[in-house]
């Protein structure tokens, strides 16, 4: 790309925000919110969001009482972070930095954060394994990382329900990479067994697969996701289904949570 991936994703903020406010970006919130609360150690915690932009699932967890800091490559989407935390009264729970994954070690040092968070971007990025390794280094022992990716198994199923395209189906199966129309670039086909053998061989324990969005992408009629009554219907099934098998084989997006375990 001629642009830096900053600037692209600056120029995308608007619509990137329209897609939260959608019904289906609110479920992915509120059901990564959901998966993982269940999975925190006791107490107030420090968090760290790699790859946070505008700082909503970060936001969730000063609501909640924890200390956060988001870290990402958009300044514009940090300033955005930071005036949502400051309308909703957590400016005192929230720190922003602009950094980038090659640059975490240098920001922040080693074993700082008890939880880390890196939702939606290791489909941008081509070396999973160093990315892996670069997560564990802010991390405390017994600290819990957070890996949210589209979930490529999903693709080829989803593209023949949802544009009836069988031919293109047909080549996603395996296929190495993605077209995110939405960022103008090829991305990484992230498969969730092949994620977590990576987490595996890093060092980490996998603690759970979780899915998010096992139904919403499969339900064509997207304009009645935004009745109300239909809506709190499907978030109260998404929520069912987050942790069964086998819907989250089929989730539009997978959601690991791993931890670093103390060394032996």
């Amino acid at each position: 790309m001629s642009e830096s991936r900053a600037d692209v994703f600056d120029d995308k903020l608007g619509e990137f925000q329209r897609w939260q406010a959608s019904p289906w970006g609110r479920l992915r919130y509120t059901t990564a919110a959901a998966n993982l609360t269940t999975h925190l150690p006791v107490g107030s915690l420090e968090v760290l969001d790699v790859g946070g932009g505008n700082g909503l699932d970060a936001l969730e967890l000063a609501a909640r009482g924890h200390r956060v800091t988001i870290a990402d490559i958009s300044e514009q989407s940090l300033a955005e972070a930071r005036a949502a935390a400051a309308q909703r009264g957590l400016a005192d729970r929230v720190t922003t930095r602009q950094a980038g994954l090659d640059t975490l070690g240098h920001e922040f040092g080693s074993s700082r954060f008890d939880v880390l968070l890196c939702h939606n971007v290791i489909q941008y990025l081509p070396d999973l394994v160093g990315v892996i390794a670069t997560l564990a280094v802010p991390l405390r022992v017994d600290g819990v990382l957070s890996v949210i990716a589209p979930n490529a198994d999903a693709d080829p199923l989803l593209t023949a329900v949802r544009s009836l395209d069988l031919d293109a189906a047909l080549r996603m199966l395996d296929a190495p990479t993605r077209y995110s129309v939405a960022y103008r670039a090829e991305t990484r086909a992230c498969y969730p067994e092949h994620v977590k053998a990576d987490l595996v061989a890093a060092g980490f324990d996998v603690l759970a697969h979780l899915g998010i969005r096992n139904v919403c992408d499969y339900i064509v009629d997207d304009e009645r996701k935004s009745d109300p009554e239909f809506y709190r219907k499907l978030e109260r099934l998404e929520l069912a289904l987050a942790h069964r098998v086998p819907y989250i084989h089929t989730a539009r997006f997978f959601h690991l949570i791993a931890q670093r375990p103390a060394p032996q």
